[in-house]
């Protein structure tokens, strides 16, 4: 059981249970009461503090937003002006592209035109090479399929390979055996004598022969077959022309020394021609060689007078020029021929009109006469034999 203490006169006064819970309920019903009207009391205030605080906050708030709306008005405005002076940097910038982006256009244009132009040009002067060196080339590339030919049978594997090579060793060795037969077939008194390969020494070997038979002289032959002139090539064929004694040396190129613009001439005491005119110089040159043989050999035997002059008239020199006499004899008489023939007819033509104008230069007379009188009429001379033929 609890007590209580009396606050006046101090005894302890003995609670039932029920009047404990009384109390209890009580006092803690007095403390709610009072602690719900400290707590109105209490929100009331935070009411109050925090509507203060809003109004603060809301004052606060609208000044900051009046301030960063400011800001931001400025802002707007310095980007609005840094945005005016891009636009218009970026259309000077566009403007100056698409300047110089015409000016490119332009230069391209005249480029290709120009390019077409040179094309033109260099069109027309590859056809023009190309007609000009058609048939040697044809000659040459037939001369090839015939060396192939002739490799294949000797060796498949080898003529293979240098046919997909396509080396310049193989055109030469086709170009050497061109003028070889060539010359063969030119000049039948003269031993045409090839040279191995490695063997020091040019490609060809040609001893002139008289029609008698006598050494006349030597040439010697060097083919080329490249895209570019080598001058080193002068010194190595002198030095095999002094190793073989012979007297005359001679390149074959396809292209010449700068100096030589035609197609046959000499460079550094050295005969270089092309292809096509290979025979033609040889023909020449062996002439001079021949002709110095006669000379030598009319200055061994000038002993006999006889025998010079039998050795000149069975000479093939004679020969040639008496051939060359009867040519030009027959060359004169049949341009005789032409021209009598041409002019019997023109002497024809004009006879008949000069006969045409003397009878009627007479028929003119003759009527003149026949109205006033043949008396009355002058003599005219030259008409005095028709005159009196009439008169006959």
């Amino acid at each position: 059981m609890n007590t209580i203490k009396c606050t006046h006169c101090g005894k302890n006064i003995e609670l039932s249970e029920a009047l404990t819970k009384d109390i209890e309920s009580s006092v803690l019903e007095a403390e709610h009461k009072k602690h719900l009207a400290d707590l109105d009391e209490v929100k009331k205030e935070s009411a109050l503090e925090a509507q203060k605080q809003v109004e603060e906050a809301k004052v606060k708030a609208a000044e900051q937003a009046q301030s960063r709306l400011e800001i931001k008005m400025k802002d707007m405005q310095d980007e609005a002006a840094a945005d005016k002076k891009d636009n218009q940097e970026l259309r000077d910038q566009l403007k100056l592209l698409m300047q110089q982006l015409r000016e490119s256009n332009k230069a391209k244009e005249n480029a290709e035109i120009e390019m077409q132009k040179k094309l033109v040009v260099e069109e027309a002067k590859i056809r023009d090479a190309a007609e000009k060196t058609a048939d040697e080339k044809q000659r040459l590339n037939l001369a090839a399929r015939d060396k192939t030919i002739a490799d294949l049978q000797k060796s498949l594997d080898e003529a293979q390979r240098k046919a997909a090579q396509g080396s310049q060793q193989l055109q030469g060795e086709i170009m050497e055996l061109d003028l070889e037969t060539t010359m063969v077939k030119a000049f039948r008194d003269d031993d045409i004598e090839p040279i191995a390969k490695g063997t020091k020494g040019g490609d060809i070997r040609q001893v002139v022969k008289s029609p008698r038979g006598t050494v006349c002289g030597v040439m010697l032959w060097e083919i080329k077959r490249t895209k570019n002139w080598v001058d080193g090539w002068i010194p190595k064929l002198k030095e095999d022309l002094r190793n073989e004694k012979a007297n005359i040396p001679i390149i074959v190129t396809e292209v010449m020394p700068k100096s030589i613009s035609d197609d046959i001439g000499t460079f550094n005491g050295v005969w270089i021609c092309k292809p096509n005119t290979a025979v033609v110089l040889a023909a020449l040159l062996r002439k001079s060689l021949l002709d110095a043989g006669l000379q030598k050999a009319l200055a061994e035997n000038r002993g006999t007078k006889a025998d010079a002059l039998y050795n000149f008239v069975t000479s093939h020199e004679f020969v040639q020029q008496i051939e060359a006499m009867v040519e030009t004899y027959q060359e004169m008489t049949q341009q005789i021929t032409k021209e009598r023939t041409y002019y019997a007819k023109f002497w024809a033509e004009r006879d008949a009109q000069a006969q045409r104008l003397l009878l009627g230069t007479a028929n003119i007379i003759g009527s003149m006469q026949g109205h006033v009188g043949q008396s009355s009429m002058p003599k005219i001379k030259g008409l005095e034999l028709l005159e009196s033929g009439e008169d006959v």
